[in-house]
């Protein structure tokens, strides 16, 4: 949430103190912020044991002050793959708790910003609620937490408040009050003004909500489509993995198929093939050894050959050459140069019309959109990406099975192979084949070939 401005807030003759208080609460998932908001209305208002996926307001009267209270959905935070496999889903209700668990924001959930408007003109107090383990005094976890905390309170002006939220109905409950007192204090420090959110801010808000409701209903239909497949034979796809040495092309592979089937961090000598049903398609992978980086001479000539003969293990050929390409990497001409003369001299001028550019090391963009890494690459990029019909697709190979933009790019091959038409595939030429088949290593019968799948 971005301030634009502030405005003062008329409710008496001075125009400084109104009879209104008005509390927006906000925090990431499992920080206990609808407990809290439970705690200051005095009621459980609001469903502590379920997901918020939208804002909701609750109001009371404190000190003969009408008090509004709105609790918001958690904001997103980036999970640790170790973490989400541990993580207890289960609400403890409280701000004095554990290490909150970090599930995945719903796609039809909106974002915190919208409660601003669910207590209009705007908040005066906007609540940040942070768990705090139990039996720590506050004082103690913001000095032995770490830097990143004691910046947030100084942000903050150095205002804090701890709250127990299973003491709630005690008589000596003390902490709502003096909650409220600190809240008048920074009210008369402000002026009487109230926080004012950027109706822009709520427009995107409200647009990325929409935009995260069609990606849904988009999931739905593609779940629909492959339950209507039940029964039948399972689509195939033919994967070729290509690139330089030490891109990443064993870890996009293990990502893809979703274990590890590929040994990464070690150079590939020979291709291998492995196969898994993922999102109900039969997908076949051949890894490859990597190219040199600025020159095709520079490739030994086994390695090129090596190459073809991986080709040639996805019989009757492959539907698509993933060119693997990590995001961390610039892009010259030369590089750009390189890399198509091997795709050409290799498989032939056809190539460009099955070969897709795959980013690997996604997490590195963090927020940054592809498109916009696109452009910021340069024109080198943006031809090789021509070259190959604008097809691309950009995932975070770290994490086996875990990735959902595994769907999504399936779903592009597939587009790509019926913009093919009767080019579905890229066929297998007599020159790949070689008598040094031992140079390739499969784990499957040469006559286990693809030759019966649906999308040839």
């Amino acid at each position: 949430m971005a301030a634009v401005s502030s405005a003062s807030d008329t409710g008496d003759s001075r125009g400084r103190h109104p009879p209104e208080r008005r509390l927006l609460i906000l925090g990431g998932p499992r920080s206990g912020k609808t407990s809290s908001a439970n705690t200051i209305l005095g009621d459980n208002v609001f469903d502590g044991g379920a997901e918020t996926t939208h804002s909701n307001v609750g109001q009371t009267e404190i000190y003969g002050r009408r008090v509004t209270v709105v609790d918001t959905p958690p904001w997103a935070i980036p999970s640790d793959p170790e973490d989400d496999e541990d993580a207890d889903t289960t609400d403890n209700g409280a701000a004095e708790s554990d290490s909150p668990t970090r599930p995945a924001q719903s796609l039809d959930s909106e974002g915190p910003c919208m409660g601003a408007i669910l207590c209009p003109p705007g908040p005066h107090a906007i609540l940040l609620v942070v768990s705090l383990p139990k039996g720590v005094f506050i004082e103690e976890h913001i000095a032995n937490t770490g830097e990143a905390l004691q910046w947030l309170v100084e942000r903050c002006g150095s205002r804090y408040h701890s709250f127990d939220n299973t003491r709630k109905e005690t008589e000596d409950n003390t902490q709502v009050p003096e909650l409220m007192e600190k809240v008048e204090e920074m009210i008369t420090d402000n002026q009487g003004w109230y926080f004012e959110v950027n109706e822009l801010i709520l427009l995107e808000e409200e647009q990325a909500r929409r935009a995260l409701e069609e990606e849904r209903m988009r999931m739905e239909e593609h779940a629909r489509q492959r339950e209507q497949m039940i029964g039948g034979p399972p689509r195939e796809l033919r994967l070729l993995l290509l690139g330089w040495k030490g891109v990443g092309k064993s870890s996009v592979g293990n990502s893809i198929l979703g274990r590890r089937y590929f040994e990464s961090g070690q150079e590939t000598e020979l291709c291998l093939r492995r196969q898994a049903l993922v999102c109900g398609r039969r997908v076949t992978i051949v890894d490859t050894p990597g190219w040199d980086w600025f020159s095709v001479r520079r490739t030994p000539k086994r390695i090129r050959q090596e190459t073809q003969r991986g080709a040639a293990l996805l019989r009757p050929g492959p539907h698509t050459l993933l060119l693997v390409l990590p995001v961390v990497s610039s892009l010259t001409a030369r590089k750009r140069r390189t890399l198509l003369a091997h795709i050409e001299t290799l498989f032939g001028d056809d190539a460009c019309l099955h070969t897709m550019v795959l980013f690997s090391c996604g997490d590195w963009l963090g927020r940054t959109p592809i498109e916009e890494h696109i452009l910021r690459g340069g024109r080198d990029l943006q031809r090789l990406l021509e070259y190959c019909g604008n097809y691309y697709h950009v995932m975070d190979s770290k994490t086996p099975g875990k990735d959902r933009s595994v769907s999504v790019l399936l779903d592009k091959i597939e587009e790509m192979i019926r913009e093919n038409g009767d080019k579905a595939f890229l066929p297998i030429q007599t020159e790949w084949l070689s008598e040094e088949s031992s140079y390739s290593s499969d784990n499957t019968e040469p006559e286990d070939d693809c030759r019966g799948c649906m999308l040839q």
